[in-house]
């Protein structure tokens, strides 16, 4: 099987206590059945006490203390599995976290998610252009998807990722761009065409930025700061909007920073259409996303200033709340094309302040 990842893949590494916004802390946490059955087979004093914070329920997973602390995350914010038993001893979404996998027949994909703090710090400083690297590795492979289809969005991938790796475009018209290539490649998809050589051009519609926060209101949230915030944007829109062009030129690297969010969410996310054949509401939440952390990005300059370390909690912030609650991020997808509209690229009216 063939094994592809970014880049950056292989530099991440858990800061365990050093972590602000740690994964232990707020989290449901699932334990796969082989970890399961191994915790239940420790003996002494620590066997006791997984078996007392272990539900082994046909869903085994921790049951959660004190303001949702993981009951081994001791009181210096380290794993107590780890001390006691060791690494390898980890349950696999412990293991594995913030990393993610996806399987497509004879090739399996990886990543490591944004809604980790050091993850974000790497993904948003890490250099353009993006890349990625793949090798083989010893693993079955997963029952074979569809071939045409498969190529056609991989292709699509591709085609948007080196959009957005040009930083000779101005990012606008970056992100305009690949919506229309994404609107015709969906028409190719729907239609069984091959995928085509030249794109036409889109009239652009308008869209309103107000009605894709306004949706946003109605998610559930983990933190209770993050409505508020959401509204907050909403009263300050036009303002957001007159300093935009002042916001963009005092704050030079968020060009990068918006440029590796919308290449991490359309790596992460576009293949994924495969399963459903629709692919396009990825794209359009992928914009949106990179749109939404440049007015937060923003409304933080505007208020007191912004450092790279907001940037990264801001762009943590969301993908934990949005990215990493299923029915949130089900739900944006099926929002997002309706709330923008039919024209391909109406998204790109809100980066260009109209």
């Amino acid at each position: 099987m063939i094994f592809r990842t970014p880049f950056y893949y292989d530099k991440f590494r858990c800061i365990a206590d050093k972590c602000k916004d740690n994964c232990c802390i707020g989290w449901e946490i699932d334990i796969d059945d082989t970890t399961a059955q191994k915790y239940r087979k420790v003996t002494g004093n620590f066997g006791k006490r997984l078996i007392e914070n272990i539900d082994f329920s046909e869903h085994p997973c921790f049951i959660l203390g004190e303001n949702e602390r993981c009951p081994f995350l001791n009181d210096r914010n380290l794993c107590d599995i780890i001390t006691e038993l060791g690494e390898n001893c980890l349950c696999q979404i412990c293991d594995d976290h913030p990393r993610y996998y996806e399987w497509f027949g004879n090739v399996k994909e990886g990543g490591i998610g944004m809604c980790c703090e050091s993850a974000a710090e790497i993904i948003l400083n890490s250099p353009l252009p993006f890349t990625c690297t793949e090798f083989h590795i010893d693993e079955e492979n997963s029952p074979p998807c569809d071939e045409y289809l498969y190529n056609l969005i991989f292709n699509l991938r591709e085609r948007i990722i080196n959009i957005l790796n040009d930083e000779n475009i101005q990012l606008s018209s970056a992100l305009s761009h690949i919506i229309e290539i994404a609107a015709v490649y969906q028409d190719c998809a729907d239609n069984n065409r091959p995928e085509p050589d030249t794109i036409p051009e889109i009239t652009a519609g308008t869209a309103d930025i107000e009605s894709i926060l306004r949706f946003m209101t109605t998610l559930e949230y983990i933190s209770e700061r993050r409505i508020p915030i959401l509204l907050q944007a909403i009263e300050r829109i036009d303002e957001l909007r007159l300093k935009k062009e002042t916001f963009v030129s005092e704050n030079y690297f968020t060009d990068q920073y918006l440029r590796n969010t919308a290449i991490y969410y359309i790596w992460r996310h576009l293949m994924k259409g495969i399963f459903e054949g629709e692919f396009y509401s990825r794209v359009i939440f992928s914009v949106t996303s990179t749109i939404i952390a440049m007015l937060l990005w923003e409304m933080k300059w505007i208020d007191s200033g912004l450092s790279a370390a907001d940037c990264i909690e801001i762009a943590k912030d969301y993908s934990k709340e949005i990215e990493y609650n299923e029915d949130n991020t089900d739900a944006m997808l099926n929002a997002a094309y309706e709330i923008c509209g039919m024209q391909a690229d109406s998204l790109i009216d809100i980066l260009k302040g109209r």
